[in-house]
């Protein structure tokens, strides 16, 4: 399969294009430009100027904020069919996140000028980028909510038991799930280092985590065992 017949493929399953017709999947399809980007590799920088839009072909990039210290923490994490870089290229203001590829990522790129004709011309798009846009404020009304209302504890089973759902092995009453690092994990529910770590110890302790070596195992009723 060509290049061009593969990114008519992904924008086909993308949610922003997928319900165009095959005549104007091929059409809009001319004008993305092919981006490669190594793991580790920055995508663009929280407040670098940007209108560009990118669709993710294959691989997984993550949107993230720094503090001045360097601690990360994790907003989204981007996958095949899905797309970043939307509100800058929208509202014409500085990126709001720094996006990283996770692992060795292809990207397709979508200038502003062109997206808006694009979306001129097929309006459905539009009906598109509302609702895509909508259920990212919605898992970001989760995650306030999480670290607004929720113990650190509760924080990490919250998001372990998301990703045992999703990526996980049901074993019985528990996801098996390969673990990260501390720091890692910390980044990904807004907490530092060293709070995830007695966090951990405190899920072990209540027997609703346990460290298998290269897993976790964590109780698919975990939230029910812990405090909020």
């Amino acid at each position: 399969m060509g290049e061009s017949e593969k990114l008519i493929g992904f924008l086909r399953k993308s949610v922003l294009f997928r319900n165009l017709s095959e005549k104007d999947l091929r059409k809009i399809s001319l004008n993305f430009e092919i981006v490669n980007l190594p793991m580790g590799e920055v995508l663009f920088y929280e407040k670098e100027e940007g209108g560009d839009m990118y669709v993710v072909l294959e691989g997984r990039v993550r949107a993230s904020l720094f503090d001045e210290h360097g601690n990360e923490f994790v907003l989204a994490e981007i996958g095949p069919g899905e797309f970043i870089g939307e509100m800058s290229m929208i509202d014409e203001l500085p990126r709001s996140a720094t996006v990283i590829a996770q692992e060795n990522t292809r990207l397709a790129k979508l200038r502003r000028d062109i997206f808006f004709r694009i979306i001129r011309e097929n309006q459905d798009i539009a009906i598109n980028v509302i609702k895509a846009l909508v259920a990212r404020l919605r898992k970001t009304d989760d995650m306030v909510e999480a670290l607004a209302f929720r113990s650190v504890e509760g924080r990490i089973v919250k998001f372990l038991l998301k990703l045992g759902k999703e990526k996980g092995v049901k074993e019985a009453d528990n996801y098996r799930i390969r673990k990260m690092t501390h720091r890692d994990l910390a980044s990904r529910v807004g907490a530092s280092r060293e709070a995830v770590t007695k966090a951990l110890k405190t899920l072990n302790f209540k027997g609703v985590l346990k460290d298998t070596g290269n897993f976790w195992l964590i109780s698919a009723h975990a939230e029910e065992a812990i405090d909020p």
